[in-house]
């Protein structure tokens, strides 16, 4: 069993570090939304006065999270399936050979 999991271990190691930066951007996004609503529309720190800059650029920032979260699960699945597919041996075995 070994020899199938040595084969296929860096692409499943690098399917958990992509799992990994999907998590940690579903991590932060909550503390850019806290920033948003408290500094930005709330405007906590300054008196009372919202700050529509920083409302877009958090805003900016966290739509690039997104795409990037996005990105990190979709290469996430992939490589996730690519581990689970070959390191079952099957690639040893050709299922589309005709039996005549």
């Amino acid at each position: 069993m070994w020899k199938y999991i040595r084969r296929y271990l860096h692409i499943a190691v690098i399917a958990g570090s992509f799992m990994i930066g999907e998590v940690l951007t579903d991590l932060l996004q909550p503390g850019l939304m806290r920033e948003i609503v408290d500094e930005g529309v709330l405007g906590l720190s300054a008196g009372g006065v919202g700050n529509m800059t920083l409302v877009w650029s958090l805003g900016i920032r966290m739509a690039c999270l997104v795409i990037f979260g996005g990105l990190c699960r979709a290469l996430n699945n992939v490589f996730a399936h690519m581990t689970g597919q070959n390191a079952s041996g099957a690639d040893d075995i050709c299922v589309y050979e005709s039996p005549y």
